[in-house]
This record gives C-alpha cells, sequence and structure tokens, in this order.
C-alpha cells in the first residue's frame, strides 16, 4: 500500500511538472503563434530553439531535423539547428531535475510537451476522406446523425483492428460534410492498417445502410485514399489537456481534389509511391495486395449478427480475355491539375450468401472520370 502511494504521489508530482512546464511554453511561444523546433536539456534546465511559425516555413530547403523526427536533439544535431534557423538559444532555468531523477521530468516527459508546440513533417503518410453525398441538402438534425453514424462505423472498424493486434490509433478532423482519418502511428504496417480500417468502415457503414433503409435511410457516401507528404501541429493550450493533432499538406490536398471529382458511392485511391520502405517502391497496387492479406484474416468476423465469408479491397478496369486489368483515370481539378487516381470496390460476400458491396463498377464509369494517362495491366488484385 505503501508503494502504491509513492507510485500515486510521483505520478501526481509528474502531473504537476508537466502543466507547469506547459504554462511556461504557451506563454514563450507567443499563445502558440512560435514553434519548438529543438530542445536539449542544460546544466540548469533546458535550452530550446523557438521561431515564429511563419517563418518557420517559409525557410528554404530546411535540414531534416528542422522538422522531422523528435524535438530533443542530441548536442550536434542541436548545434546544427541553432545555425541553420540563426537563433539564439533560449535558456529556461528549472527547480526541477530532467533525465531519470524520479523528482523531476523525463526526456520522454519534456518531449510530450514541446511536441505540443512544434511543427514536424511526415514524407508518407496513408489518409481517406469520407464525404456525405448532399450533405448540405439535410437539415441540421439529419447532419448531426449522419456525421454521428460516420464516428460510431469508423470507432467499430478501429476497435475491430485493436481486438486483432493491428497497428492502429485513428486520427480524425471533419470537413463538415465529412472525416478525414489517418494512423497516428506511422510506418509501413500503419498504413497498410489504414487501408483496412477503410475498408471494415465501408462494410460496417454499408451493412448498417442496408440494416436502416426503412427506419432511417443513411444517405451515400464517397471516399478517396490516398499517400503523400503532409505537416503535422497541434493546438497549443494553457491547460494540459489531451493533444489532438492536425494535418495539411500534398496527401489532404490530394484527397480532396478527388473526392471533388468522385461520385455518389464511389471509391478513388490515388496513384501514390511510398520510396521510403526497401529497395522497391511501395504503390497502390502493393498497398492493396497487403490490405487483402490482412482482411483474410477477418474471415467469420462478425457484422450486426451475421459473418463474415470473403472481404476484398480491389482496385478496377476493363476485362482483357480472363483477366481484369486495372486502370489509371485522370482527373483534372477546379484549378486545371492533373491527379492520376484508379477507381476501388470493397466487396464482401456474407456466410448466409448475401453480399456487401461498396464502390462502383469500372463499367459504371461512362460519362464520369475519364480513363487516360495509359492503363497499366497488372493483372488481377
Amino acid at each position: 500500500m505503501h508503494a502504491d502511494n509513492q507510485g500515486h504521489h510521483a505520478s501526481g508530482r509528474r502531473d504537476d511538472l508537466r502543466l507547469s512546464l506547459n504554462q511556461l511554453l504557451f506563454e514563450l511561444s507567443q499563445f502558440g503563434s512560435s514553434a519548438v523546433v529543438a530542445w536539449r536539456p542544460s546544466g540548469k534546465g533546458l535550452e530550446l530553439v523557438l521561431l515564429p511559425k511563419t517563418r518557420l516555413l517559409q525557410m528554404k530547403d530546411p535540414i531534416r531535423r528542422v522538422f522531422e523526427g523528435p524535438r530533443h536533439l542530441n548536442d550536434g544535431e542541436f548545434k546544427e539547428v541553432v545555425n541553420f534557423v540563426a537563433v539564439q538559444p533560449t535558456e529556461i532555468r528549472l527547480d526541477f531535475p530532467i533525465g531519470g531523477s524520479a523528482n523531476g521530468l523525463s526526456h520522454d516527459d519534456v518531449e510530450s510537451v514541446m511536441s505540443r508546440y512544434s511543427i514536424g513533417f511526415v514524407p508518407f503518410r496513408t489518409v481517406f476522406l469520407i464525404d456525405v453525398v448532399g450533405f448540405s441538402k439535410h437539415t441540421p438534425e439529419e447532419q448531426a446523425s449522419y456525421l454521428s453514424t460516420l464516428q460510431f462505423c469508423l470507432s467499430l472498424a478501429e476497435a475491430t483492428l485493436h481486438r486483432a493486434g493491428l497497428p492502429m490509433e485513428m486520427g480524425r478532423s471533419t470537413t463538415g460534410d465529412g472525416y478525414y482519418v489517418w494512423n497516428l502511428q506511422t510506418g509501413l504496417n500503419e498504413d497498410v492498417s489504414l487501408c483496412v480500417l477503410m475498408t471494415l468502415f465501408s462494410l460496417y457503414y454499408k451493412s448498417l445502410q442496408q440494416e436502416m433503409s426503412e427506419k432511417m435511410p443513411l444517405p451515400e457516401l464517397r471516399m478517396a485514399l490516398s499517400g503523400g507528404s503532409h505537416y503535422v501541429f497541434y493546438e497549443p493550450s494553457p491547460k494540459y489537456v489531451a493533444r489532438h493533432e492536425y494535418i495539411v499538406g500534398d496527401v489532404t490536398i490530394n484527397v480532396a481534389r478527388l473526392i471533388g471529382k468522385a461520385r455518389a458511392d464511389q471509391i478513388l485511391v490515388g496513384d501514390c509511391v511510398n520510396r521510403a520502405e526497401g529497395p522497391e517502391p511501395w504503390t497502390a497496387h502493393r498497398y492493396v495486395v497487403a490490405a487483402n492479406k490482412v482482411l483474410d484474416g477477418f474471415r467469420n468476423l462478425k457484422v450486426f449478427g451475421n459473418q463474415v465469408e470473403e472481404s476484398r479491397f480491389y482496385l478496377t478496369g476493363p476485362r482483357d480475355e480472363a483477366l481484369f486489368r486495372n486502370q489509371k483515370i485522370k482527373i483534372v481539378d477546379k484549378h486545371g491539375i492533373e491527379h492520376i487516381c484508379y477507381n476501388a470496390k470493397v466487396n464482401t460476400h456474407m456466410k448466409d450468401g448475401s453480399t456487401v458491396f461498396s464502390g462502383l463498377q469500372h463499367s459504371d464509369l461512362r460519362g464520369g472520370a475519364k480513363p487516360g494517362a495509359g492503363p497499366e495491366a497488372t493483372g488481377a488484385i
């Protein structure tokens, strides 16, 4: 019992110290207008590099550690960043130790506070966007109900991945009539997990839509998934509240442009390439193949009382004799910029013989997004 009290006291002290450091940073950052670029422990506290966010984001060809990785830098990296940004470090004197002492904060504790005031860059991450078709035509009560249903189905899909032990910590932000969705964790397996999350979300939503068709019809959705780079930032607060992540960059712009050309019930997948995961690039095709291998583990999954026989996520295209080939589609957004993507479907067969389909068939695309940029034959996926 004595040990429990000691542990509780130590945890409470760390919470108090994090709050104190957070309040200090909130003031030093001018209410969040400046970002923490780097920090390191000093003899009497901390040294940190603060830079106005507007100046930080206008830097040309920044060295990698300005944006990528933790803000806690070793001495060599710290000096390199200081020289690059040409800003004198700020010294913060603290009345508690930084490091391994039980009376102070660990490096991880400090990093958890500093990251709230940082702007990071992620070279590649998959993101998908859900959009409710005709959202503005519905009443405010219906709109609130629809967004709540999207949240419910997303949470179901996330919980399903958790039970399977897959890496998924869902991040999302509303667009007003839908959601951007991403994995807060980064990496190859994490990106594949996001593809699986979108597949399971569409299965849950379509199944619920069929169940609710008479009681409360649910609207059609359109979705877009792609991968790419982006910046990540947080909303500073004088209180040490739960950290909420925001992302913006090439990947969010790309899925937004794709969704703008998508039809009701269509799923578009951007022609993205991740070159950071080994010698062979990870294309949209490879992500789909990897997602389907994971989906094999969800046979017998119960969805509102019915069991899954098989669920498949695939890219569509015309049929050539006995094979289908995935066809690239070129769309031109409102700014005249071309985007290359694929039409996709999610087909699920249930054990009772029923089916749940999401997305449009390739034959449905006539008169819509214009096939172009050269079809690429890859065989059936």
